[in-house]
């Protein structure tokens, strides 16, 4: 992931890699200890709903 955003900016179909709201899915997925391709696939996640 890059740098999150201050302000979400409501992309759709899905949010940016950036998304305060993503990045927030990701730390309640507990994915800082995932990699490779388990990361990407709750990236993935994270950024549809």
């Amino acid at each position: 992931m890059g740098k999150v955003k201050k302000k979400c900016c409501r992309s759709k179909p899905k949010r940016c890699r950036n998304c305060p709201v993503v990045a927030q899915r990701l730390h309640r997925m507990a994915a800082d200890e995932l990699s490779g391709k388990a990361l990407k696939k709750a990236v993935k996640l994270a950024r549809v709903y």
